[in-house]
C-alpha cells in the first residue's frame, strides 16, 4: 500500500515541475522576434536591475534587457549610463531640459494665480496641471531617443503619430509585408502661448501576414498623421522606436524569416 500511495504523488509532482520550467520563458512569437533581433544587437545583457550591463562597468555602450516571463513582449536596448559617451550626451542636454522645465514652472504658477484669484471673485475652483516629464519638452524627449531603443510585439492597429514629416509605406521584405518609417523629427505642437515644441523619436512598424498595405493621411492641417489598416487574422505588427542609428542597424541586421515563420 505504501508503493502505491507513493506512485501518484510523484505523477502529480512531475507536470508541475514542467510548468514552473515553462512559466519563465517568453510566448514563442517573442521568443523568436528574440532571435531574429540579436544578429543585430551585439550587446551584453542586463543585471537583474536592467539598470546597468552584466557585471558592470563602462566598457560597452549599449546593452540588451531581453524578455524573460511569458508576458513580456519587449526588447530595450539602453545606453550604459557608465559610458563616457553616454555621460557626454546627458551633460550636454542638462541645460536644455533645465530651461525647458522653468518655462513650465513659470506657465504653471501663472496658472495657479489666476485660478486663485478665480476663487477670490467667484468661489469657483479650477484643474490645475502639475509639472510632469513632459514639460522637459523636445531635449527631453530627443535624449530619451538617444538613449534608448525598444523593439515590442504587438496586435496590428491604426494608428497616428505627431510628426512634421509624413510617414512613408513600403514593401518589406525577409518575411515582412509592410514597413511603415518615420524619421526622427521635430514637432510645433498649438499656437502662440500655448505652443510646445516636440520631438518625434525614430519609429518603424514592421507588418507581418496577409495585411493590406497601411494608409497615410494628415488630420486636419496640424503636424498629426493617421494610419489606417485593415484587419487581418493572425497578423502582428514589430514596433522599434528610439535611437536612429540603432533603429536603422536592427532593420540592416536582423533576420525576420525567424519571425515570419512562427504562426
Amino acid at each position: 500500500m505504501i508503493e502505491i500511495v507513493r506512485m501518484p504523488v510523484a505523477l502529480l509532482t512531475l507536470p508541475l515541475l514542467l510548468v514552473s520550467v515553462d512559466a519563465g520563458a517568453p510566448a514563442p512569437r517573442v521568443a523568436a522576434m528574440v532571435e531574429a533581433v540579436k544578429p543585430a544587437l551585439p550587446f551584453p545583457g542586463a543585471d537583474d536591475s536592467g539598470a546597468v550591463p552584466d557585471g558592470g562597468g563602462d566598457d560597452a555602450k549599449w546593452f540588451v534587457v531581453w524578455p524573460t516571463d511569458p508576458e513580456e513582449t519587449q526588447i530595450i536596448v539602453r545606453a550604459n549610463p557608465l559610458h563616457p559617451d553616454t555621460q557626454k550626451i546627458v551633460s550636454a542636454a542638462e541645460g536644455s531640459i533645465q530651461r525647458a522645465v522653468a518655462v513650465a514652472e513659470r506657465k504653471a504658477q501663472a496658472a495657479y494665480d489666476r485660478a486663485l484669484d478665480e476663487l477670490k471673485r467667484t468661489g469657483k475652483t479650477a484643474d490645475l496641471d502639475g509639472i510632469s516629464l513632459d514639460d522637459e519638452g523636445a531635449a527631453g524627449q530627443r535624449l530619451d531617443a538617444e538613449l534608448e531603443l525598444t523593439i515590442e510585439l504587438i496586435e496590428p492597429a491604426p494608428f497616428q503619430i505627431a510628426s512634421s514629416i509624413e510617414p512613408t509605406v513600403t514593401g518589406g521584405s525577409t518575411g515582412v509585408s509592410w514597413q511603415v518609417l518615420v524619421p526622427a523629427n521635430a514637432v510645433q505642437e498649438g499656437s502662440g502661448a500655448e505652443r510646445r515644441d516636440r520631438f518625434t523619436a525614430s519609429q518603424a512598424r514592421l507588418f507581418f501576414g496577409a495585411i493590406p498595405k497601411p494608409t497615410v493621411h494628415r488630420l486636419d492641417g496640424q503636424p498629426r498623421y493617421a494610419v489606417n489598416l485593415s484587419p487581418a487574422p493572425g497578423g502582428f505588427v514589430v514596433v522599434i522606436r528610439g535611437n536612429e542609428p540603432l533603429l536603422k542597424q536592427v532593420l540592416a541586421g536582423a533576420d525576420w524569416t525567424r519571425l515570419a515563420s512562427i504562426k
